[in-house]
């Protein structure tokens, strides 16, 4: 191997481990005083191009780093939409599964409970006349005379014969009631 021939496979970005270039090195000075020459040469630029960048630079590289790590999160409608819904809430273990099961039974329940209530009850002004004289007709009455009446009582009835007034059929939340009930009748 020629003294050009080592200078020119120093100088070259990939070094290969030839052993010829090695045995070269050991015998010749001037290759071994050259390849000091380039190893201290890159030290040197390598520190030299190493510049640290901006410290707003670093704080947006290091924010970018924190969003694409943490997971964005995924409203639950459109996990269920992907078939992708989990049940984080819900714990799987047998007690807790049949805990869970009755609860949602008595929701259930007490919904059906609650919508067959509503769709009986229909209030009408004339039954709340009906039920003070049937109030002012009864031994009740004896016992009414000796309660004291305050304004606030009074002012709170006020407000119950008000809203009973706008859920009955003459009301103005009855009438709405009424209009989809009927709209939504089976035949």
């Amino acid at each position: 191997m020629q003294c050009a021939d080592v200078a020119e496979l120093l100088l070259t970005p990939d070094k290969a481990q030839d052993p010829r270039l090695d045995q070269h090195m050991a015998g010749c000075a001037s290759c071994s005083h050259l390849a000091r020459g380039v190893v201290r040469l890159d030290a040197i630029l390598a520190s030299a191009f190493v510049i640290a960048p901006p410290m707003e630079l670093q704080r947006k590289l290091a924010q970018l780093a924190l969003d694409a790590a943490l997971p964005k999160p995924v409203p639950w409608w459109r996990r269920a939409l992907q078939g992708e819904l989990k049940f984080e809430g819900l714990a799987w273990r047998p007690n807790m599964i049949a805990a869970q099961g009755l609860a949602a039974l008595m929701v259930a329940l007490a919904s059906w409970q609650i919508y067959g209530l509503v769709n009986t009850f229909r209030p009408v002004v004339g039954d709340v006349g009906y039920a003070m004289e049937l109030l002012a007709s009864s031994p009740a009455a004896v016992y009414l005379g000796g309660l004291n009446v305050d304004i606030q009582n009074l002012g709170l009835w006020s407000v119950v014969g008000v809203i009973a007034w706008l859920v009955s059929e003459n009301g103005a939340l009855g009438r709405r009631v009424a209009a989809l009930t009927e709209r939504f009748k089976l035949p």
